[in-house]
């Protein structure tokens, strides 16, 4: 049976982590987001203290130095995060979600390496990436077609494999110390066909480097840049798994990264509501609080409204990867909503303010320039719109033949 209701432990997260991004991340991330340079806006003070609050080994196991926790309290984590700041809370989401396909694919040696470099690293700077798009590719790098999707290529050469290629829009790019990179070992294959592997490539691996850094029009202290590979060579036992696995170690990251795109969009929606419900009480024309006007009331009851469904369709997502199976259904629909909510509470809530709301003194032109990354960013909406009803068709099918 589904329970939701927080256990005290789980209370005491969510009380922590808002703190942390009351008191600390919203004040750095409205500085940092005013810089010119996108290497400037990086968080690493707030990267630092949030390591040291183990945030990023949430997912790591205990008998690894890490916090064993759920997709369920990684959701309210993120969730928290990103109603301080959503670039900040995509850096961090980046950095834990490798985590999750090394421990279910990793060796124990890899295991064990990987996750005590993370966990007893006392620089508190030990980011991780997971790198998919490519300039030929982004929503359709695990294509069928092995002439799509990833082209970046890995060559078994003696007891090393020879990656060349490049990647693009990765986050952490260049700041992280350690990369999964999803890479193409066999051309005559699709990627459901067993053509892609992934890597662990460390950030000092000879043959690979840093290109351009984006600069976004939004959530600025998350970066994202090109990775290049150039004969970068590393070890035979860096594969993770086996050869041709790179689709279902992929599925397993994505599937709880579309999620925690839900959860940090309800972060990013409960800060959008909560300034404009504030504003609306305390703002007054035609005599009364704006808020008595049905026109700002009914958008600010929508709004509340979505969260509540949202969060409710995040509570089952999360609950099904923790105790059934990852569902991309669940999933894809929990980003897609979310991200689609983000938007339209950031819009809406700039609206209620009125031209105070397009100034750069207050916070909502900010939350609008998040947010629609949201929609883009873990594979486009309507891609995903594609794969809902995919999957609602092969259910379909499967039930006329039982």
């Amino acid at each position: 049976m589904m329970n939701f209701y927080l256990t005290e432990e789980q209370k005491q997260l969510v009380s922590t982590i808002h703190k942390f991004a009351a008191e600390e991340v919203r004040p750095v991330g409205k500085e940092l987001d005013a810089k010119t340079e996108p290497s400037e806006c990086f968080p690493w003070t707030l990267v630092e203290k949030a390591i040291e609050m183990q945030i990023g080994a949430a997912l790591i196991p205990e008998n690894f130095g890490g916090c064993g926790y759920k997709h369920f309290d990684l959701a309210l984590m993120l969730e928290e995060l990103a109603w301080g700041d959503a670039g900040f809370a995509t850096t961090i989401s980046a950095t834990i979600h490798p985590t999750i396909a090394l421990n279910k694919f990793g060796t124990e040696e890899q295991k064990d390496k990987w996750f005590k470099a993370i966990t007893q690293d006392r620089t508190n700077r030990f980011l991780l990436g997971a790198a998919f798009t490519e300039p030929s590719g982004g929503s359709d790098v695990f294509s069928p077609d092995p002439r799509a999707g990833i082209q970046t290529t890995a060559v078994l050469d003696g007891n090393e494999y020879v990656l060349n290629g490049t990647k693009c829009f990765i986050t952490n790019a260049g700041l992280a110390q350690m990369y999964l990179i999803w890479a193409r070992t066999d051309k005559s294959k699709g990627a459901m066909d067993g053509g892609l592997s992934v890597f662990i490539v460390p950030a000092d691996a000879p043959g690979i480097k840093v290109g351009k850094i984006e600069d976004k029009m939004g959530q600025r202290l998350s970066q994202q840049a090109e990775l290049i590979f150039e004969d970068c060579r590393i070890p035979k036992e860096n594969l993770l798994g086996q050869e041709g696995m790179g689709f279902p170690i992929g599925n397993e990251i994505v599937v709880s990264s579309f999620s925690m795109v839900g959860a940090m969009s309800l972060g990013l929606s409960k800060s959008a509501f909560e300034y404009a419900y504030e504003h609306s009480k305390q703002r007054v024309q035609g005599g009364m609080p704006i808020i008595h006007h049905q026109a700002i009331g009914h958008k600010l009851a929508d709004i509340a409204m979505s969260m509540e469904a949202l969060r409710s369709l995040l509570c089952r997502c999360t609950w099904t990867m923790d105790n059934i199976m990852p569902d991309i259904l669940l999933a894809s629909m929990c980003k897609v909503i979310g991200s689609d909510l983000a938007n339209k509470a950031a819009a809406d809530a700039l609206q209620i303010f009125g031209g105070y709301g397009y100034s750069k003194e207050y916070p909502l032109e900010k939350l609008v320039r998040d947010a629609k990354v949201m929609q883009i960013h873990d594979a486009a909406n309507e891609t995903h719109k594609n794969t809902i009803m995919t999957v609602m068709q092969f259910i379909e099918n499967m039930a006329k033949q039982q």
